[in-house]
């Protein structure tokens, strides 16, 4: 079967380590537990690694259309792959979500997210798994997820990161129910 694993966030070192880049973190610790390497797909505006785990062919989309222009990149991968709605899994910060905590959710609104509106607008429908991480709030919102993380809240970070990977790795492989249910509402502390 064919995935789409799509973290979210903007391209450049400036936005490396910052809230609304743990979607790119969570690829990037795919890559590294899986073995592959991203390249650059012009087409997809976007770097695009692949992977297989078990019967399932992963490809794994970081866009680099900055956040609020996601769909731009995720509706041509999703397409020219033929992949299922069903089949794609968006990873995205969430600043109502307490730092540390993790929920998956499948067929709801973009939640004020302008990456996943770009996505659902561009596809024509929310029908899919989001991967949601909580990286808190401040009270400059929009500073505030283009900052770099505190050195305390980094630990925090990082640990949910390869969480996060795990249970992309379990929607795929023992189905959303089984997900859901391990970790909406797992909190990842130090």
């Amino acid at each position: 079967m064919d995935w789409l694993v799509v973290g979210l966030g903007n391209p450049g070192r400036e936005y490396e380590f910052t809230p609304h880049n743990v979607g790119f973190m969570v690829c990037d610790s795919l890559s590294s537990s899986f073995g592959f390497d991203f390249s650059l797909q012009k087409k997809f505006k976007g770097l695009l690694g692949e992977f297989k785990i078990e019967d399932n062919h992963i490809r794994v989309l970081k866009p680099l259309t900055y956040m609020n222009l996601s769909g731009e990149s995720v509706y041509p991968t999703l397409d020219f792959f033929k992949i299922s709605l069903h089949n794609l899994i968006v990873i995205h910060d969430d600043l109502d979500l307490p730092l540390g905590r993790i929920r998956i959710k499948k067929n709801s609104s973009s939640g004020g997210h302008k990456g996943v509106q770009s996505i659902i607008n561009a596809l024509g429908s929310k029908d899919f798994v989001r991967i949601r991480i909580g990286v808190g709030r401040e009270k400059d919102a929009v500073k505030y997820v283009l900052s770099r993380f505190s050195e305390d809240k980094l630990e925090i970070v990082k640990r949910v990161v390869l969480v996060s990977a795990d249970a992309v790795i379990d929607v795929i492989t023992k189905g959303l129910n089984y997900s859901m249910s391990k970790y909406n509402g797992l909190s990842v502390e130090v």
